[in-house]
């Protein structure tokens, strides 16, 4: 079983963390490019998210500015999750995109994500879905705007710490928030057909091997053109039903692993199946170190027996065409043309 190589590669989810979080490492851009380059990856995409007193948006920024070539980034509402935290101003829905399009515009992110701005107080009541999609709408304009995809987060965290998770309500109330059940993501990918979702950890995001969010998960992609699913924590096995799936196949499966994720650990059940996997594991004795899943995720690629060029669009094509990633050569030359049927702004006839 040896490591999946492709032509060209991107993992399309990699959290970068911040100077003094932590995490192993003095320079944490530095380890990062040194794991790049350890393991053939060429581009990494970096996510942003809220992190209390660590402005992401600026790092990721920082990161592009001096690497154009080794990474792109996405952003998030930092500034108003920050007022908000720090009693300045409520969050607003309003803010949020009005920040997000000041960020769009500097021309630096290609795109939105992890995940939907929300209001991240506990103690406010929970938004009907008919509200929380009104929200996600005006979200869904701005990636229209300029035509950038937009990563949708799935999947759920275990441990005895998951409670104090953001995302617990969520999970519970699945039927109201978006984070609880992809199956929402059905009615807006219907009124965006023109917006590329990207399902981040496609329902398993460090969750063992629990497979319900999984399953939504191809179901959503199999419904929708534009809806794509960000693969890097499957194991081999999980690559079979999207790849035989007509409606999902190689050209809507992107490699992304959430590299830098912390307390992410690798667990393994002799004889099992999956025989080893990741969770993300929020216990009391949680730490910050992170596991090694690049050479994990691509040992688990290279078990699969599929055609080389199926491998190179999961591995880096599908990124680059969703990205606008510049490659050495031309990308019509290093990928096999995918029958690129989505993102049309209206939906066809017939359908």
């Amino acid at each position: 079983m040896g490591l999946a190589k492709s032509i060209f590669t991107v993992d399309n989810h990699v959290i970068p963390q911040p100077l003094g979080a932590g995490y192993p490492g003095d320079d944490p851009e530095s380890m990062l490019l040194f794991h790049m380059d350890r393991y053939n990856v060429d581009v990494c995409v970096l996510k942003s998210h809220y992190h209390a007193g660590v402005n992401k948006n600026k790092l990721i920024a920082d990161m592009v500015k001096r690497h154009p070539d080794r990474f792109v980034g996405l952003c998030c509402d930092y500034e108003t999750q920050r007022k908000e935290a720090a009693k300045e101003a409520p969050w607003s829905i309003k803010d949020a995109v009005k920040e997000l399009d000041e960020l769009m515009s500097t021309g630096l992110y290609a795109g939105i994500g992890e995940g939907f701005p929300r209001d991240r107080n506990p103690r406010k009541p929970l938004l009907s879905w008919d509200v929380r999609m009104d929200e996600i709408f005006m979200v869904l304009e701005l990636c229209r705007k300029y035509k950038s995809p937009l990563h949708y987060i799935t999947g759920k965290t275990i441990g005895a710490q998951s409670w104090r998770n953001d995302m617990a309500r969520n999970v519970v109330h699945g039927e109201f928030l978006e984070n609880g059940s992809p199956l929402l993501c059905i009615e807006l990918a219907a009124w965006y057909p023109d917006v590329p979702i990207i399902l981040s950890h496609s329902g398993v995001e460090g969750s063992s091997y629990y497979m319900d969010d999984y399953e939504k998960c191809l179901y959503v992609a199999a419904s929708h053109r534009n809806v794509f699913l960000d693969c890097g924590q499957w194991w081999a096995e999980l690559f079979e039903k999207p790849l035989l799936d007509v409606n999902i196949g190689a050209e809507k499966i992107l490699w992304g692993t959430g590299w830098g994720q912390p307390n992410l650990v690798q667990q393994t059940m002799p004889g099992q199946v999956p025989t080893t996997f990741n969770v993300m594991n929020l216990n009391d004795d949680r730490s910050p170190d992170t596991c090694d899943i690049w050479g994990w995720s691509q040992r688990e690629l290279g078990r699969l027996n599929i055609p080389q060029d199926d491998l190179n669009l999961i591995m880096g094509g599908n990124a680059v065409h969703l990205f606008n990633i510049k490659t050495p050569q031309p990308a019509d030359r290093l990928f096999k043309k995918a029958k690129r049927r989505y993102l049309s702004a209206e939906i066809p006839k017939g359908e």
